[in-house]
Order: structure tokens, then sequence, then C-alpha cells
């Protein structure tokens, strides 16, 4: 009795399965039409693409925003953040500079302390000298050592930014909208 019970299913599902293929496509089993204007998955993908990337666009805007307001107001109230690698070298160079001459003035005059302060502020010149042509020239040539961190991270959110936009117009002409 097992035995043809399972035979019997068995055919049913046979016989059920080669009806539905035999079904013409866009007619569904209770004869009624079927939506044949499926979208593609590649059109879906690319919607969903879309979506995300302006949604990343939007991240990236307000990053951007808030990184260059962080910038300004670093620079405004003379933080060192806003301030670039080169730039504190030369910084610290005239800082030192400044505590060597306040040493110089209150050594006694022919002391062997005079002469070292006196030899260390020369070293010290040369090297603010030697980082103040430095800081020139990269921020000349565009150097990211001429950049602060707050400046490069406005940078790098611009870049971002640009990039989301390419990325965006790209996926609007997968899409075709």
């Amino acid at each position: 009795m097992r035995l043809h019970l399972v035979s019997a299913l068995g055919a049913t599902l046979a016989f059920a399965g080669s009806a539905l293929a035999q079904q013409p496509s866009g007619i569904g089993s209770a004869g009624q039409p079927v939506a044949a204007a499926q979208p593609s998955l590649a059109l879906e993908e690319a919607a969903a693409q879309l979506k995300s990337d302006k949604a990343a666009l939007e991240r990236a805007q307000r990053r951007l925003e808030i990184d260059e307001a962080k910038l300004k107001s670093d620079t405004a109230s003379g933080r060192m953040s806003a301030e670039s690698k080169d730039a504190m070298k030369v910084y610290t160079d005239e800082q030192f500079v400044k505590g060597e001459r306040t040493d110089i003035a209150a050594d006694k005059t022919g002391s062997l302390q005079m002469k070292a302060d006196k030899t260390a502020l020369q070293r010290a010149l040369k090297r603010l000298e030697g980082d103040e042509a430095k800081l020139k020239s990269d921020t000349a040539s565009g150097r990211m050592s001429a950049e602060s961190k707050d400046a490069m991270k406005v940078y790098t959110d611009e870049h971002f930014v640009k990039g989301e936009k390419t990325d965006i117009a790209g996926d609007k002409a997968k899409v075709g909208r």
C-alpha cells in the first residue's frame, strides 16, 4: 500500500510539473496574466547602488561641513591642529631662538654659558632659516607636509564627495533616470 501511495504521489507531482512547464509565459496557474515587465536584476542592483551612493554623499557632505568648520575655528583660535608639520617646525624653531636670546641676556658677560648659548643660537637660526625655506617651497609646490591635519581632512572629504558625485552620475546612467 505504501508503495502505491508513493508512486501515485510521484506521478501527481510529475504531471503538475509538466503542466506548469507547458504554460506560456505571462500566464499564471489560474489563467491570469502575470506581470512580464519585471525589472532585471542588474537594474535593481543599479537602483540600490544609486540609493546607497546618495546616502553616502549626504554623509560625506555633512562630514565636510563639520571639518571645514573645525578648520576655520582652529585657525581662528590658533590651535596647533590648524598648523602643518612644516609650520610646526618653524614655530618650534622660533620659540627656541626666542628662548636662547632670553638665556643670552641673562648670562654673565664672557662666561662659557654665554658662548654655548650663542653657538646654540647660531645653530637654531640656521635651522629656522632652513625650515622656513622648506615651508615656503612645500607650500608653493602643494606638498602635503605643508598642510595641517584639519586641512587634510577637508581635502580628503572634498575628494570623497567628488567621487560620490561621479558614482551617482554613473548609477543614474545605468538606471536611466
